[in-house]
């Protein structure tokens, strides 16, 4: 008998699985996929757990599951962009420029205005918070995990000082993915000039400068842009230099051999 956290587990393994699968584009809208019973054969797990991750799945929009359709993905338009696991599988694809693009704009479309608003309304105790943050993303090297958790926490205290709860809820679902768009930005932009940008913000928001708050967060979201798109061009650059310099390999009669799919 499997305990009920390792049911779990494989459970969330094969929802990942086919949810990348789906985001990347490998699975198209409209495809089926394969029985239940075969799928738990190929990866050697139980129907029960093959039925519980594509519920997983078709919660978050990317599938439909029926008697008459079977399991069949869902069109873009029916999936569910701000569920926290969604948007992570699309920072992992390698085709996510689309992605990142959407990300930033509305990143572009809220947080400048938020800023702005932040700066009408923080109270004591969020300006120390922000202020907590800043100090943190100095004190961390570039990259490290403590980094960018203060960055998100720099970003999360700005859409609460504005004590609207949706923009709230909006910081929490899209948390996931700005974490591994942070971890790209934060290669490029040396570490004092992203904290100046930062820091420019929050002074503003302190000093209750609305105006300068949301052009200095316009600046910095536009910033981490250009950032995050250099270091996946990068990427892009070093898998196509990888691709071209090994030679192709053969089998017996010379039918090439597919070189390997890197992970995800």
């Amino acid at each position: 008998m499997s305990s009920p956290a390792r049911k779990t587990s494989r459970t969330a393994d094969l929802a990942s699985e086919y949810g990348r699968r789906i985001t990347s584009g490998i699975l198209k809208p409209g495809d089926n996929l394969p029985v239940e019973a075969q799928l738990a054969a190929e990866w050697g797990v139980s129907r029960t757990v093959v039925r519980e991750a594509m519920r997983l799945l078709a919660a978050k929009g990317l599938l439909r599951v029926g008697p008459k359709v079977g399991t069949r993905v869902l069109s873009f338009d029916e999936w569910n962009m701000l569920d926290p696991d969604v948007m992570a599988w699309h920072l992992l694809a390698d085709e996510r420029r689309t992605f990142v693009d959407a990300l930033y704009e509305m990143r572009l479309i809220n947080e400048p205005v938020a800023a702005r608003m932040a700066a009408a309304r923080i109270g004591a105790t969020d300006k120390k918070r922000l202020s907590e943050a800043l100090e943190a993303m100095g004190r961390h090297p570039r990259g490290s995990d403590e980094l960018i958790a203060a960055d998100l926490a720099f970003h999360r205290i700005i859409l609460e000082a504005t004590g609207n709860p949706i923009l709230r809820s909006l910081g929490a679902m899209i948390e996931k993915s700005l974490s591994i768009s942070f971890s790209l930005s934060w290669r490029q932009n040396p570490q004092e000039e992203t904290l100046q940008q930062h820091k420019r913000v929050s002074d503003a928001i302190i000093a209750g400068d609305g105006e300068a708050a949301e052009l200095f967060m316009r600046r910095l979201i536009e910033s981490a842009f250009d950032d995050v798109t250099t270091a996946l061009y990068a990427e892009d650059q070093n898998r196509k230099g990888r691709h071209e310099t090994k030679p192709d390999r053969k089998r017996a009669g010379g039918k090439p051999v597919s070189a390997p799919v890197a992970g995800t």
